[in-house]
């Protein structure tokens, strides 16, 4: 009696019970109705003349039309709840999203950057600049490129690096070689999610070392020219907003170049 009483404080349940019941008796109506003709003659005592086939017909239409209106009303409600339920889960994950992006946006202090930069040398400047993008990104490694002239050729120039050890002859790209050569030549911002081949640069730690799986190369304009070029390694996808996040930095970055 308990569980009774239980589910039939379950809408859900209720609506299972009461729709089961309806198709029993829907079955039983049927089957009363192929049957009354003969109860009638045979039990109700009726002389059949002929004329009682158009009757029952007519009981017959009337009957079945109103079943199965019945039916159609049931399975159109049943369906319109589902179309609410998943139009309620939809609006929860959109407007989650939206809670995700605002937060991600958000994390971008664009104060605090300002005042790191400021009264700091170039050498500096270089690093902190790419030490503060690496970080807001979550990014595992970073370079920064300056635009220099050597024997009449522009060319890039590796000067500060995050988790890049700078060892040797410095790291440098004539404008057009490479990805960073070639962002440097055409001013636009690029995000590969497929390593080219020979890239070598593998992002290290205390457990070992990986090939990152996302570049993004961002240009550093003054006044409308390449002034330099930012080089940024992840693991992880970088999303609209956090390229966009990037790309304000770089330019708050090309203020104090």
């Amino acid at each position: 009696m308990e569980r009774l009483l239980q589910t039939l404080k379950d809408p859900g349940k209720l609506s299972l019970l009461l729709s089961a019941l309806f198709y029993v008796g829907l079955v039983s109506s049927a089957f009363v109705l192929v049957t009354l003709p003969h109860d009638l003659v045979t039990k109700g005592g009726m002389t059949s003349n002929g004329l009682e086939t158009l009757v029952y017909t007519k009981l017959f239409i009337t009957l079945v039309v109103t079943f199965g209106l019945g039916i159609f009303a049931i399975n159109t409600t049943h369906k319109a709840k589902k179309e609410i339920v998943v139009f309620k889960e939809k609006k929860t994950e959109t407007s989650a999203t939206s809670k995700g992006e605002t937060t991600e946006q958000s994390s971008f202090d664009t104060l605090a950057f300002t005042k790191a930069l400021k009264g700091a040398t170039s050498g500096q400047l270089y690093q902190i600049g790419i030490n503060q993008i690496c970080k807001a990104l979550n990014a595992g490694q970073g370079a920064f490129y300056l635009v220099k002239e050597r024997e009449g050729k522009r060319v890039v120039e590796m000067k500060s690096a995050f988790a890049v050890p700078l060892e040797g002859d410095p790291v440098v790209y004539e404008f057009g070689e490479g990805l960073v050569g070639q962002c440097a030549a055409t001013g636009k911002s690029m995000l590969l999610d497929e390593l080219p081949e020979g890239y070598t640069h593998a992002i290290v730690s205390g457990l070992g070392m990986a090939a990152p799986k996302y570049i993004l190369i961002i240009p550093i304009k003054k006044e409308e020219v390449v002034a330099a070029v930012l080089e940024i390694a992840t693991f992880s996808n970088l999303t609209g907003n956090s390229q966009k996040e990037a790309e304000q930095m770089a330019a708050l970055l090309a203020e104090q170049i």
